[in-house]
This record gives structure tokens, C-alpha cells and sequence, in this order.
């Protein structure tokens, strides 16, 4: 069985959302400052998150600097 999943795209800065979006006036935001016109960092934690991923990390280091 093959099983495409939909893809939806931020109406503010045009991200892939693979989250629950904000539903504004039934166009999806992948934020609440998208929503509201504001500049999002959501692009870029994805990009960290999937560098991340390609690089085998196993998990993100705590803010401590310490592993949980």
C-alpha cells in the first residue's frame, strides 16, 4: 500500500508545516507571529532539525550543556 500524506505549506513564510498549524480565516500558519505578519523562526529550527538528523545526532544537547 502506498500512502501519500499532504503537504501543507505556511501562507505567511512558506514552510512546510508537519506540525499542527495556526488556523487563521482557514488559511494555515505554521506560527502565531506568521498569523499575525510577523517574521518566524520556524524555517530555520527546521533546517537545524533535519541538519541534525543527516548527521546522526541522537539528540539535542540540553541548554545545559549537559545530556539528559
Amino acid at each position: 500500500m502506498t500512502w501519500y500524506e499532504e503537504m501543507t505549506w505556511c501562507a505567511g513564510c512558506g514552510v512546510e508545516i508537519t506540525w499542527g498549524p495556526a488556523l487563521v480565516e482557514n488559511r494555515a500558519f505554521c506560527c502565531q507571529d506568521c498569523a499575525h505578519g510577523y517574521a518566524c523562526a520556524c524555517g530555520e529550527r527546521m533546517e537545524i532539525d533535519e541538519d541534525m538528523r543527516n548527521s546522526g545526532a541522537e539528540s539535542a544537547p540540553s541548554p545545559t550543556g549537559y545530556l539528559a
